[in-house]
């Protein structure tokens, strides 16, 4: 597991967020939307966000590679972030479906977690989409043969969430 991903698993162990977006390059930035930050100032969601590191098995090496995470509530993001972007959902063969996101690895995991929350979705790791420009990854879902996962179905359940956008053409 690499740096990026032990603080997205921190965060998500420690604050129970919403949605965490961290960039690696030259350093970890990004932010982290949670609930927990309704009515706190800026200086103590950054508080809470430096005791959930603390509390990590992060080295001083990784620790030093922290450079800013911010700590925003859904609403504040609502008004100034931007969604996921589902790109493309197709049916593959064997029953799979196939989706391609504009974004890094937390995003790819956050659209994963959304499809693995439905009762018997179950997909497979990320990765990246070899020889696309920017950064796209895509990830493959199934159904079980009693309930299967139509490109219908997944982008039903993909539009149902606040945080993912659906493109017109997927």
């Amino acid at each position: 597991m690499d740096i990026k991903d032990k603080i997205i698993s921190t965060l998500f162990h420690a604050l129970k967020p919403e949605y965490v977006r961290l960039e690696d390059d030259d350093g970890i930035s990004g932010f982290v939307v949670s609930s927990q930050f309704e009515g706190m100032s800026t200086l103590d969601r950054q508080g809470k966000i430096e005791h959930a590191l603390q509390n990590a098995s992060l080295t001083q090496k990784d620790r030093r590679r922290v450079l800013m995470i911010a700590g925003l509530t859904p609403g504040e993001y609502e008004s100034v972030g931007a969604r996921i972007r589902v790109h493309q959902v197709r049916e593959m063969t064997g029953g799979e479906i196939e989706v391609v996101l504009h974004g890094g690895h937390s995003d790819a995991e956050y659209v994963r977690g959304t499809l693995n929350s439905q009762k018997g979705v179950r997909t497979l790791d990320p990765n990246p989409v070899p020889g696309a420009p920017g950064v796209l990854m895509s990830l493959r879902a199934k159904g079980t043969p009693a309930n299967p996962l139509t490109r219908e179905k997944a982008i039903a359940i993909l539009k149902k969430d606040s945080y993912i956008e659906v493109m017109p053409n997927a």
